[in-house]
């Protein structure tokens, strides 16, 4: 029997606030809730990233670990092993270098199944990769502010086609987060990083 997981996933530092409300089934193993988590936030899987929940760290294992200890490897634990509670909180960390830090919360755990992870709510858009982290994605929307800097049109051309600071569109998510449902179920023991070329 599997159980629903409904968590709020906040970016820390973000102003206005960037976060998303979303379900997922806690028998997700932690590599396969890491694709959950970027397809929710709009985050690219372009690079690293690690879970802190407690004393643990879960994350990808590499060859090179750069002489740091080894994290738990994520392909080997799944959320129930966690035995999460209601109000639990932990750690996601996106991109070591932009240091990308999110605060997920344990909103509501209750007994059933789903067909795919599903995003109910969120506000505003996910910041570019490679935007220099919170501090420059804050100095990047003070630019586009004003069209007068003379870093404007330079950012302007550098962003994705369409970025608009306050947009986040939930029906592109569910549209991924179906697919990948759908390639969860047909792949059940698949390593999941990165997904969508396997």
């Amino acid at each position: 029997m599997t159980n629903i997981l409904q968590f709020k996933i906040t970016l820390l530092g973000s102003q206005p606030l960037i976060w998303r409300q979303f379900q997922v089934t806690d028998d997700f193993r932690f590599d396969r809730f890491h694709q959950v988590v970027y397809l929710v936030m709009g985050w690219t899987n372009s690079h690293l990233h690690e879970f802190q929940i407690g004393e643990r760290t879960i994350a990808m294992v590499l060859e090179d670990n750069f002489d740091l200890p080894d994290p738990e490897d994520e392909t080997t634990i799944f959320l129930k092993e966690i035995n999460f509670q209601e109000g639990d909180t932990f750690r996601y960390l996106y991109d070591f270098g932009d240091y990308w830090e999110h605060l997920l919360e344990v909103e509501k755990l209750t007994a059933g199944a789903l067909s795919a992870p599903s995003c109910l709510r969120g506000e505003n858009a996910c910041p570019p990769e490679d935007c220099g982290g919170i501090h420059g994605y804050a100095n990047l929307l003070e630019i586009l502010k004003n069209p007068k800097d003379p870093e404007y049109d330079s950012w302007l051309q550098w962003l994705p086609n369409g970025f608009s600071p306050a947009v986040f569109d939930i029906d592109k998510v569910n549209t991924e987060l179906a697919k990948f449902g759908a390639w969860h179920r047909k792949h059940p023991r698949a390593k999941a990083t990165p997904w969508h070329q396997i």
